[in-house]
C-alpha cells in the first residue's frame, strides 16, 4: 500500500482506531431459522432463533454468538437445556456434549428484545406527530442484526434462512425469500418466508405493519412494492421502473435475478435511504412522490442502487468490511449503468462526473484514504464517498481500460466465478485476468490500495511551423518518492471539422474523421507531440472522461469555445465551459452565452450556472437570468442557485417570481435560498411565507430556511429556531438547523440563540436531525459546543454519531486553537500520528538493546 494519507490530508483514522480483521471460525452456519411476535404497542420481539451449525476442524464445546440487549430465556440442544453465560454483548454457550469435529448440531435460542437501542425500530404516533403509522422495521447493516437476534453477525458467514412471523390480522409482515406460507389462526395471521440462497446476517430483515401489497410483474420472477395505507401512487413513481432495472442488470450482468422473488418495502424515520436485504429491500418513505415532484425528481438511483446490491452485496458479499468498495462502489455504480441504459450515455457520464466530484470533496474537506482500508473505530466509518463513489468511478476507468466488450466480460465472470461466496479484492482481479489475460495489479494499487488522486492540468498548442500539436499533461498534486506520480493510459483526439451543436456520445467513440492516438502517461510533467496534416478544430484529452482525478483544462478560448461548442463529451464540455468562464474575455463570453442557445444536455449548463456564480460578473448575471426562463427544471433550479451570489437588487427582482412560484418544488426552493443570499430588502418577507407552507418532503420550506440563514436578517433567527422544533418536517427542521450554524456565523448578535439551539438539537430523537445539529456545530466552530460533542464522540450509541461528533470537535478546536482534553481528541491528528511513530521507534530501540 503507497502512502494512504499525505501530509496535506486529514487522517482518515480517529484516534481510538485499529486494524480490524475478521473473526476465526469454529463453525460454518448452514442456517438460521427464526420465530418472531413483534408487539408494535409494547415495542417489544419475542423470537426463538434455531441454528444448525457443523464444527470444522476440531470439536466444539463452547461457542459465542453475538447478542446485546436479549433477554434470553432459554438455550436447547436435541430438547436438552444447555448451560450459558452472557460477556461483553455475546451469548456463551456450553455444549453438552461437544460438537464433533465435522458433525453438524441445531440448538434453539429462546429470546426477547425489550425496546432495543439498535437493528430493530418501532415507529409510533407521538404528540409531535400524531398521524405516524405504527409499523417496525429492522436494519442490520452492518452489525446489528445482534440487536434483534442471536447470531455469528460478520459478512464472511452465510447461511440459508427462514423465518415465521405471527402478527395479528390486519397487519403485513416481510422477510427474506419465498412466501411459503400465509394463513389465518385466529387473531393472528401467520407468515412464513424461505430463503434458499446462503446469505449474511446484515440482510436479514422483519418488516411489520399494515402495508399494501402491489404486484409489479410475474415475469420472470413475482416483483412487488408495498407502501402504508394512501401511498400506492407514489409507490408506482417510485418504485414503476424496477422490472425494467432487473432485465437490464441481468442483460449486463449475464446473471440472471438470483432469488425467487424481489420486494421493496417503504417505511418511516428509517436512518438510511435503502438497504438491500436479500430479496427483500427497505427503502425510505422519503423517497415516495406526488406527481410534481416527479416533475424533476427520481427515485431510480435509489431503486437502482439497491436493485444492484441483489447481486453485489448479496449474491457475492465483501468478505470482511474494509472490502465493502465491492458492495457499495459496484451499487453506486450500476446506477449509472441503468440510467445509460435508460435515459442515454450523457446522463450515465454526468452520473460518474458527479460521481468523482462528491469523491474529490471529501478527499479536500474531510480525509484521504485507500478505498481498501482496514484501519478504523466502527464499520460503519467506511461508508463514505470513498466506498461509495470513488469506487464507482474506479469501475468507469475499469471499464475505459479494458473496453465495453471485455469490461462486461470481465463482470460477468466475476460474478459467475464468485456467486454465494465472500469476495475480496483480489478476486475481482483474478476475473479479468482469467477473462480478458489483462494483468490490473498496478491498477487497482494505483486506483484502490491507494489514496489520493491525480491532480491534472491538460493544455494544447498548435505549431504551425511544424505541423504538429502539442498536448502536455501535468500532475500537480505532491510528487515525491513517497508519492509517485499516477501510471495510465490516455486517448487524444483530433478532429478537423466543428459540428454547430454537440453529436451523441457513445462511451469516448471517434467522431466522424477523427484521428485517434493513445500515450502513455507516467510523470509529472508530459508532453506529446502529434504530427497533423492540418490544424485540428477540436482536440479531445481522454474522451469519456476515464482518468480519475481532478482535471483542469488549460486549452486556450479558441479551442475551449471549440470544445463547449462540438465535443461530444459532456464532462469535456464542462471543463471547456469552466476554463472559459474563468478567461471573461469577449470571445469567451460569446461561447457561454451561445451555449446556452443550443446545448442539448440539462447537465452541461447547471455547471455553466455554476461557473457564472464564481466570476460576480455583470455579464454573467445577465446570462443566468436569461437562464431562469429554461425550459428544464434542472437548468432553472441551477440559474438560480447561481443568481444567489449576487449580492444586488436585479438578481432578487428576478428571482422573487420563481420564490413565489414555480411548477417545480425544487426550482422554487431553490429560488427562496438564493434570494437570501442576496440579502435583498424584499427577501423577508417571502422566505417568512414559504416557511410556513407544506410541501412534499418540506422541499419548499427547507429552501426558505435555507435562504433565511444567508439573509444575515436577526429577525430570522427566531423563525428558524421555531422551525427545527419536533411536529415540524424531518426535512424542515434539518435544513432549519444548517441556516442556524450561518447564523450563528454571520450574525455575532444572534450568535448565542443560533448556537444554545443548535446545543440542545445535538441530542434529538431524529437520528438524521442530530447529524444536522453535529455539521451545523462543526460549521459554528464555537467552543461552546465542544463539551456536547465531546459526549456524543464518547458515549454516542450510533457509530455515524461518534465519528461525525469526533470530526466536529476536532475541527472546533483547529479553529479557536483549543487544546485537546482528557478524551482523546486531538486538534491535530497528523502530529498524533507522528508522535505514535516515534513512541514506536523508541520502544523498538528499547527491544533491540
Amino acid at each position: 500500500m503507497i502512502n494512504d494519507e499525505t501530509s496535506a490530508h486529514r487522517a482518515f483514522a480517529l484516534p481510538g482506531a485499529r486494524a480490524q480483521y475478521g473473526p476465526d471460525k469454529q463453525v460454518d452456519v448452514e442456517h438460521i431459522d427464526l420465530h418472531l411476535t413483534p408487539d408494535l404497542d409494547a415495542r417489544r420481539l419475542a423470537g426463538t432463533c434455531t441454528t444448525t451449525v457443523r464444527a470444522l476442524d476440531e470439536s466444539v464445546a463452547r461457542l459465542s454468538l453475538d447478542a446485546i440487549d436479549l433477554t434470553i430465556v432459554s438455550v436447547e440442544r436435541d430438547g436438552k437445556p444447555q448451560s450459558f453465560t452472557r460477556r461483553n454483548g455475546t451469548l456463551d454457550i456450553a455444549f453438552d456434549p461437544a460438537i464433533r469435529a465435522g458433525e453438524r448440531a441445531t440448538f434453539a435460542i429462546a429470546y426477547e428484545a425489550d425496546k432495543p437501542r439498535h437493528g430493530l425500530f418501532f415507529v409510533a404516533p407521538s404528540e409531535a406527530y400524531p398521524n405516524k403509522v405504527k409499523h417496525a422495521w429492522t436494519q442490520s447493516q452492518d452489525e446489528n442484526a445482534r440487536y434483534w437476534f442471536p447470531c455469528l453477525d460478520y459478512p464472511h458467514e452465510k447461511q440459508t434462512t427462514s423465518a415465521t412471523i405471527v402478527v395479528p390480522k390486519g397487519q403485513f409482515a416481510l422477510s427474506n425469500g419465498k412466501l411459503a406460507e400465509r394463513r389465518d389462526d385466529g387473531e393472528n395471521t401467520i407468515f412464513r418466508y424461505e430463503q434458499n440462497v446462503p446469505h449474511s446476517t446484515y440482510l436479514v430483515t422483519l418488516v411489520v405493519g399494515p402495508f399494501v401489497e402491489v404486484l409489479q410483474t410475474q415475469a420472470p420472477k413475482p416483483v412487488y412494492y408495498y407502501v402504508l395505507p394512501g401511498r400506492e401512487g407514489d409507490g408506482e413513481r417510485a418504485f414503476g421502473k424496477t422490472p425494467k432495472m432487473i432485465e437490464v442488470f441481468e442483460r449486463k450482468i449475464g446473471t440472471p435475478y438470483p432469488y425467487e422473488r424481489y420486494s421493496q418495502i417503504a417505511v418511516g424515520d428509517f436512518i438510511f435511504g435503502g438497504m438491500e436485504n436479500t430479496s427483500a429491500t427497505t427503502q425510505t418513505d422519503r423517497t415516495l412522490h406526488d406527481a410534481k415532484a416527479h416533475l424533476d425528481f427520481s427515485s431510480d438511483p435509489l431503486v437502482s442502487h439497491e436493485l444492484a446490491h441483489q447481486w453485489f452485496g448479496d449474491l457475492l458479499t465483501c468478505r470482511d468490511w474494509s472490502q465493502a468498495w465491492l458492495n457499495e462502489g459496484f451499487a453506486t455504480y450500476f446506477e449509472a449503468v441503468f440510467r445509460e441504459a435508460d435515459l442515454g450515455y450523457d446522463e450515465y457520464l454526468y452520473d460518474i462526473f458527479g460521481c468523482v466530484a462528491r469523491y474529490l470533496h471529501e478527499d479536500g474537506d474531510r480525509y484521504r484514504r485507500p478505498i481498501v482500508c482496514n484501519r478504523f473505530r466502527d464499520p460503519i466509518e467506511l461508508f463514505d464517498r470513498h466506498l461509495y463513489e470513488k469506487g464507482g468511478a474506479v469501475l468507469h476507468m475499469l471499464r475505459g481500460e479494458l473496453g465495453q466488450a471485455r469490461f462486461w466480460r470481465a463482470i460477468a465472470r466475476y460474478v459467475k466465478d464468485n456467486a454465494e461466496r465472500n469476495v475480496e479484492t483480489i478476486d475481482l482481479i483474478r476475473a479479468i485476468e482469467n477473462s480478458t489475460g489483462r494483468n490490473l495489479r498496478e491498477f487497482f494499487d494505483q486506483w484502490v490500495m491507494r489514496g489520493g488522486h491525480p491532480e491534472l492540468e491538460y493544455g494544447v498548442k498548435w505549431d504551425a511551423k511544424r505541423r504538429a500539436a502539442t498536448i502536455t499533461i501535468d500532475q500537480v498534486q505532491k510528487v515525491d518518492e513517497e508519492n509517485p506520480a499516477y501510471r495510465f493510459d490516455l486517448d487524444l483526439g483530433f478532429a478537423f471539422d466543428l459540428p454547430e451543436r454537440p453529436a451523441t456520445d457513445f462511451g469516448g467513440e471517434p467522431l466522424a474523421g477523427e484521428k485517434r492516438v493513445r500515450v502513455r502517461v507516467e510523470r509529472a510533467h508530459e508532453t506529446f507531440t502529434v504530427p497533423l496534416d492540418r490544424e485540428p478544430k477540436l482536440v479531445r484529452i481522454d474522451p469519456g472522461a476515464y482518468i480519475l482525478g481532478s482535471v483542469t483544462y488549460k486549452l486556450g478560448v479558441d479551442y475551449a469555445a471549440a470544445t463547449l461548442q462540438g465535443d461530444a463529451d459532456i464532462v469535456a464540455r464542462i471543463r471547456a465551459a469552466r476554463e472559459l468562464a474563468k478567461d471573461a474575455s469577449q470571445p469567451a463570453r460569446a461561447a457561454l452565452a451561445a451555449a446556452f442557445e443550443r446545448e442539448p444536455f440539462w447537465g452541461v449548463l447547471d455547471e455553466i450556472a455554476s461557473a457564472l456564480a464564481g466570476t460576480h460578473a455583470p455579464w454573467a448575471r445577465a446570462m443566468l437570468i436569461g437562464a431562469l426562463a429554461h425550459r428544464h427544471p434542472k437548468v432553472r433550479r441551477a440559474a438560480a442557485a447561481a443568481l444567489g451570489t449576487f449580492k444586488d437588487a436585479d438578481a432578487a427582482t428576478a428571482l422573487l417570481p420563481l420564490a413565489r412560484d414555480d411548477e417545480s418544488y425544487f426550482v422554487q426552493a431553490s429560488a427562496l435560498h438564493a434570494l437570501g443570499r442576496t440579502r435583498d430588502a424584499r427577501a423577508y418577507d417571502v422566505l417568512r411565507d414559504a416557511l410556513q407552507t407544506s410541501s412534499w418532503n418540506g422541499v419548499i420550506e427547507s429552501g426558505a430556511a435555507r435562504g433565511l440563514g444567508d439573509l444575515a436578517d436577526p429577525r430570522a433567527t427566531g423563525a428558524l429556531i421555531d422551525a427545527t422544533a419536533l411536529g415540524r418536517e424531518e426535512a424542515l427542521r434539518r435544513a432549519a438547523i444548517a441556516a442556524l450554524g450561518r447564523v450563528a456565523e454571520l450574525q455575532d448578535g444572534e450568535r448565542a440563540r443560533a448556537v444554545e439551539a443548535i446545543a440542545q438539537l445535538l441530542d434529538d430523537p431524529m437520528f438524521l436531525v442530530a447529524i444536522s445539529a453535529i455539521a451545523a456545530a462543526e460549521h459554528t466552530g464555537d467552543k461552546r459546543l465542544l463539551g456536547p460533542l465531546d459526549r456524543l464522540a464518547q458515549s454516542a450509541f450510533d457509530g455515524r454519531i461518534r465519528r461525525s461528533a469526533t470530526e466536529a470537535a476536532i475541527r472546533v478546536r483547529e479553529a479557536q486553537h483549543v487544546p485537546a482534553q482528557v478524551t482523546g481528541l486531538r486538534s491535530d491528528l497528523d502530529t498524533l500520528r507522528e508522535e505514535q511513530r516515534k513512541i514506536q521507534e523508541q520502544i523498538e530501540t528499547l527491544a533491540r538493546t
